[in-house]
């Protein structure tokens, strides 16, 4: 066992036991349901793309939010699974672990900066998956309570420790944006920032007030 398994594991168990000790956290509702996000985006026009029951269940979010954009030819699938409170059995579902066991090859790790006005710059992760011959971009990152965006699944179990502890909340959402392309990887890295100008800033109408206005300096790579 290496010392990161170890390290890695405590954590874990740490904001389990912390979650569970201040009950859970006060649950944070959305400001709005995601049922009423926007179909049209600019020049991206979406349709719902709901999941079964049973992977609803398996994902244990308050709400989510799924849909695939298009603007001409080109789609985009965007998701956005809120917790108001995490618990055992109802946390965070990390895409390392859900795009291998959906069958995604995950073929390059990076990170790329997401700027939308007025918010402020962040990191964001930026994956390259591949199922068979399909192949896709998957630019993701993980927004808590005041606001603060996270990469790394681990920093965020930190943070979800402190902030049970100190403020009694436990809310959280991940936010994924995912590209097919064929050849050209990077083009469809500056698809997802494009839409991200787009889908931000009308997620500050849904996710908490606090979440969604502001951004700090939580900066991590994986």
């Amino acid at each position: 066992i290496t010392g990161r398994m170890i390290v890695v594991g405590g954590m874990l168990l740490l904001s389990s036991w912390a979650v569970r000790v201040v009950g859970h956290g006060e649950p944070v509702a959305l400001r709005q349901p995601f049922a009423r996000f926007p179909q049209t985006l600019g020049e991206w026009r979406g349709e719902d793309f709901r999941f079964t029951e049973r992977i609803e269940n398996k994902l244990g979010v308050t709400d989510y939010l799924s849909k695939m954009y298009r603007r001409g030819s080109t789609a985009v699938h965007l998701y956005v699974g809120f917790y108001a409170s995490q618990q055992h059995g109802a946390m965070l579902h990390s895409p390392k672990n859900c795009l291998p066991g959906n069958g995604w090859f995950i073929a390059r790790r990076d990170t790329t900066t997401v700027s939308v006005a007025p918010y402020d710059p962040f990191t964001a992760n930026s994956y390259t998956v591949r199922n068979g011959i399909d192949q896709q971009i998957v630019v993701y990152w993980y927004q808590q309570s005041g606001g603060r965006i996270v990469t790394n699944e681990y920093l965020g179990r930190v943070h979800l420790v402190v902030d049970a502890l100190t403020k009694g909340r436990s809310d959280a959402a991940l936010i994924r944006i995912s590209v097919p392309f064929e050849d050209d990887a990077a083009a469809a890295e500056r698809t997802a920032l494009e839409f991200i100008q787009s889908a931000y800033p009308a997620l500050a109408g849904f996710l908490p007030h606090d979440v969604a206005s502001s951004v700090s300096s939580a900066r991590s790579h994986p």
